[in-house]
């Protein structure tokens, strides 16, 4: 899968980007939510793996706008943010998944299998 990683903190996107090249994916970056809607609009990646707190556009912003523009990529939440209200808010956004982190590998790889075979995600 082509995938889009968005996160402000240059050390966790090279973590996830590493995560990601291990499974098999061809990576992009973006270091914020601006940039990373810019690339999407793009790239037109598969999925997108998306922090939610981050400085010009966040998680929240970002998952607003592909839901206002109508975009048909499928956004996970990555987040230190363990609050209940913030999971249920990217979910009601369209997020597919919500992930804490430090993100274990084996929740990444459940979550893009059911994305890549069109499951929802549990």
């Amino acid at each position: 899968m082509n995938i889009l990683t968005i996160d402000d903190a240059r050390f966790q996107r090279g973590q996830m980007v590493r995560m990601l090249t291990e499974m098999g994916h061809t990576v992009k970056e973006a270091v914020n939510g601006q940039d990373g809607f810019m690339t999407m609009l793009q790239e037109v990646p598969d999925a997108v793996i998306c922090d939610l707190l981050m400085p010009v556009l966040d998680g929240f912003a970002l998952l607003a706008l592909v839901q206002k523009h109508q975009i048909d990529i499928p956004v996970v939440i990555v987040s230190a943010d363990v609050q209940e209200s913030s999971r249920e808010e990217c979910l009601r956004l369209g997020a597919r998944a919500f992930l804490n982190k430090p993100c274990r590998r084996e929740d990444l790889e459940q979550v893009l299998k059911a994305i890549e075979a069109g499951r929802s995600v549990e």
